[in-house]
């Protein structure tokens, strides 16, 4: 969670670091033009994503001007979700959070995601039962392919390979590859 500008510029970074190659992170723009357009939306929607946490988990201590720069990263960030089809909310993704490709993802605030994660277009993540009270806790490392639904609460270990249109309803230990509906480690 970034609760102050040192933790906003160390997720900033890290995320900015999974979007370019470690050899042009010199050259910091270039690199997205070489990796054609699908890379500058996305970028921008974690950039606008990362300045909203830091005004909204700051929201007691504001000042006027400071409510105003948490309206405009609100609004910009509204604007991404709206634009590509993401419905991300505010504190789920932790640093390093890779989103391939405009496309639909749902990702609620009941869903915790840890570092480096990739997160490809089609995944939704929801509840069992409407009733259904639990997180759904998503560990570090972790590839989660197109078409893919979480149902929660659940618990996804570290180094986990979530392979394209698997429904996953249970628990997944760590460095597992899992396919199928429901999904079966292989």
């Amino acid at each position: 969670m970034i609760r102050n500008k040192q933790d906003l510029k160390e997720y900033i970074r890290k995320d900015l670091g999974v979007y370019l190659s470690p050899m042009l992170k010199r050259i910091k723009m270039i690199e997205f033009w070489l990796r054609g357009t699908e890379s500058i939306p996305m970028w921008n929607t974690i950039y606008a994503l990362r300045y909203y946490e830091y005004y909204l988990n700051r929201k007691p201590k504001l000042s006027l001007i400071q409510k105003c720069f948490m309206q405009y990263w609100r609004f910009k960030f509204r604007h991404y979700q709206l634009k590509y089809d993401l419905y991300i909310e505010p504190n789920t993704l932790g640093p390093g959070v890779t989103i391939m490709h405009p496309g639909f993802r749902k990702i609620p605030s009941f869903v915790e995601i840890g570092e480096n994660c990739t997160i490809l277009p089609m995944v939704l993540i929801g509840r069992k039962k409407p009733t259904a009270k639990g997180k759904a806790i998503i560990g570090n490392n972790c590839y989660i392919s197109t078409g893919v639904t979480i149902l929660s609460p659940i618990r996804i270990g570290d180094n986990v390979t979530i392979g394209a249109g698997a429904v996953v309803t249970k628990d997944v230990p760590d460095g597992q590859t899992i396919v199928g509906i429901p999904a079966k480690s292989i």
